[in-house]
């Protein structure tokens, strides 16, 4: 190898190291806890018609294997759809950010034990042509000094079955 080619492989190595640190640094406040964590989910992929999102800040929040589970409901039946955070970005990104949408937090119940903790999360969302209510259910690990997400599981309030009144108030 000559000395060109080694300087450069080294500076590329450099700014791999360097822009991975910066998500750790720049969001350490959202993996401090679990309701950082929790409300850092919602408010990453929240923002206007044409908004960009911050995708490195979400991704930030799960580990590398994480999954983001939908419940999908049509006329009498409904199914599962799983998705690599990377699946995720790659399918609700461009939707989220051509049509506008906003979730939010309507009530936390957190659950921990040992450094493991459940959030179940009744949310609210807006978006281009309609509204709906739901809960997140959020499993979460804390290691290496902070919280990652490892699993969510979501499904949206239908009329046969309705948010339950001790996750709304």
């Amino acid at each position: 190898m000559n000395i060109k080619a080694g300087f450069t492989s080294f500076l590329i190595f450099l700014v791999s190291i360097a822009s991975y640190a910066q998500p750790k640094k720049l969001y350490k406040q959202d993996v401090s806890s679990v309701e950082n964590i929790s409300e850092a989910m919602l408010t990453s992929i929240s923002g206007e018609k044409g908004q960009k999102r911050d995708w490195q800040r979400f991704k930030n929040l799960f580990l590398p294997t994480a999954q983001l589970n939908a419940v999908f409901h049509r006329q009498d039946s409904s199914w599962v759809k799983v998705n690599s955070v990377e699946e995720f970005i790659e399918k609700a990104g461009t939707w989220y950010e051509d049509n506008g949408f906003r979730e939010y937090l309507l009530k936390n119940k957190i659950d921990q034990f040992g450094n493991i903790a459940h959030v179940f999360q009744s949310y609210g969302a807006e978006f281009s042509g309609g509204k709906e209510t739901g809960i997140n259910s959020i499993q979460l690990v804390y290691d290496k000094g902070r919280w990652w997400i490892v699993n969510v599981l979501w499904d949206s309030e239908t009329v046969e079955d309705k948010i339950p009144k001790e996750y709304l108030e």
